[in-house]
């Protein structure tokens, strides 16, 4: 494969990782982490990584565009993120 092969792959996958992502709520992960090691053969366990970092960007951009149209309930956010992050450092 060549570089510019890889390089167009990595983008159009990335892209609609991200785009699935953010119009489902299922997390550019469910594409990403599949098209890194399938496709291009990355060890699982950074492409897991790569996919954490990837969701949280994809994540923090769609909280803003949801918070500017009023569209969130900070009250029930602030609950869910508090025990979701304590059930992620407990796992």
């Amino acid at each position: 494969m060549t570089l510019w092969l890889f390089a167009l792959l990595l983008w159009l996958g990335s892209l609609t990782a991200g785009f699935l992502g953010a119009m489902t709520g299922l997390g550019g992960g469910v594409i990403l982490i599949p098209l890194l090691t399938l496709v291009f053969r990355v060890d699982f366990r950074y492409a897991v990584g790569a996919g954490l970092i990837s969701i949280m960007a994809v994540s923090a951009g769609s909280a803003a565009a949801y918070l500017r149209r009023g569209l969130v309930n900070l009250r029930i956010g602030m609950g869910l993120e508090l025990l979701t992050a304590v059930g992620a450092l407990l796992g």
